[in-house]
């Protein structure tokens, strides 16, 4: 029997009524609002922290507040800059959700700023981009000073406009240049990793909205907060491990209630389904390619891949993911994104003047990352076999079914989310 009344507590974008364990920062934002509420300028945010520390939670139970507070509508338009990873794009997501007229690609970036921050001029508005994963841009191409720009060359007296951006990378507030920092209404807020008596509070709170009346013992939260005190202080690392503790829960005979058997069980398969996470959420779908050729060498050859030979591969299959052909030099910023994400490794070879040098690459976990391609999409499957990777050979006994937890084939007919359709935890 499933213990889950619902998963949604586990979802992304999931906001609990309350809002704990993050009071000192929701006061810096709210004095950062203070002035917006008494009538000044609108404020732009730089918000920084680990993935799992609570950013985007804040910044929406804030802004709520605010819109509560004032006479004008309070309009927020989210944009994964994980999906539209370049100034341009995100222009043009802004001209298709904003603008009336269609702006097809190939559109000035002139025009598409002069049109949103046009159509955005409406005394009754006031209006907020918010950037998720603002890393994915690249620490040189950071848009605050361009947006900003546009705001103050095609808005009118009645454009009212705040740009805050999100990163999980806290050292990308060192390339925020000088003038973006110093300008009136900039405000940077940094979140930190949870203690463990935090991750239990807000594990409380999620456990008791997710799992049926005495679902779970208090023992197991305690564990739950624990583990990941110790290791990534993530509240999206703790509702992870609960819910997979769930998960085993469910599928233990005669259990009537999660337990800290079951937590310790689901902490062995927690590493897999980190990486399958970051796989389908924290990677775009080049760096989604560019990882599958690397782990398919590493687990096919047992050895690692030199740079020219990814680029070639590269640009033989991303047409057949609908992806464009990149140049070495941004196929090596892929390479190096993998490598903050722990995906990668590389080598620099050396053999002399005479030989010159070169980079190969591998994967610690080709296993893992393979079969999350597989169960990602059925093109990558047809990758795999290409570069002939037993698919059989994939998944581990002793681990979770990760493919069958994230489906929704095991729950009852309470569960009351397609998980394929959603993102998982919370930023």
């Amino acid at each position: 029997m499933t213990l889950f009344k619902t998963r949604q507590p586990f979802r992304d974008g999931y906001e609990p009524d309350t809002i704990v364990a993050r009071d000192e920062t929701i006061s810096k934002l709210t004095s950062v609002f203070q002035e917006f509420v008494d009538g000044f300028c609108v404020p732009h945010l730089f918000v920084r922290g680990d993935q799992g520390t609570g950013k985007r939670t804040v910044i929406h139970h804030v802004l709520t507040l605010a819109e509560q507070a004032v006479e004008t509508e309070i309009e927020v338009i989210t944009i994964d800059c994980g999906e539209h990873d370049s100034l341009y794009k995100i222009y043009l997501e802004l001209a298709y959700r904003l603008c009336e007229d269609d702006y097809p690609r190939g559109t000035h970036q002139l025009d598409l700023e002069e049109a949103i921050f046009q159509e955005m001029s409406d005394p009754g508005v006031t209006w907020y981009i918010l950037l998720e994963n603002l890393e994915a841009l690249g620490k040189d191409n950071l848009p605050f000073h361009e947006l900003q720009d546009g705001l103050s060359e095609y808005g009118t007296d009645h454009t009212e406009c705040g740009i805050i951006g999100i990163s999980n990378s806290t050292g990308l507030h060192d390339h925020l240049s000088g003038d973006v920092l110093h300008k009136p209404y900039m405000f940077t807020v940094k979140t930190n990793p949870y203690q463990a008596t935090e991750l239990r509070e807000i594990l409380q709170q999620h456990a008791e909205v997710a799992f049926i009346d005495d679902g779970f013992c208090e023992p197991a939260i305690q564990l739950c907060a624990a583990i990941i005190g110790q290791q990534t202080g993530s509240a999206a690392d703790a509702l992870q491990l609960l819910e997979l503790a769930g998960y085993v829960a469910s599928h233990s005979t005669d259990a009537d209630q999660v337990t800290e058997t079951h937590v310790q069980t689901a902490k062995e398969s927690l590493h897999s389904l980190r990486l399958h996470t970051t796989f389908t959420q924290e990677l775009n779908p080049k760096e989604q390619l560019l990882c599958t050729i690397i782990a398919a060498h590493t687990e096919v050859d047992e050895k690692p891949v030199s740079t020219e030979s990814l680029v070639e591969e590269y640009q033989e299959h991303c047409g057949s993911f609908d992806l464009t052909s990149v140049k070495k030099r941004r196929l090596e910023q892929l390479i190096v994104n993998l490598r903050e994400k722990r995906l990668v490794s590389t080598q620099d070879q050396n053999i002399g003047r005479s030989g010159g040098m070169w980079s190969v690459h591998e994967t610690p976990s080709s296993r893992l990352i393979l079969r999350s391609a597989d169960i990602t999409s059925g093109r990558f499957t047809r990758l795999l076999r290409k570069y002939d990777v037993s698919l059989d050979h994939l998944k581990n006994p002793d681990e979770v079914d990760i493919e069958e937890f994230l489906s929704n084939d095991w729950s009852s007919e309470n569960i009351d989310v397609d998980l394929q359709q959603l993102n998982f935890y919370p930023t």
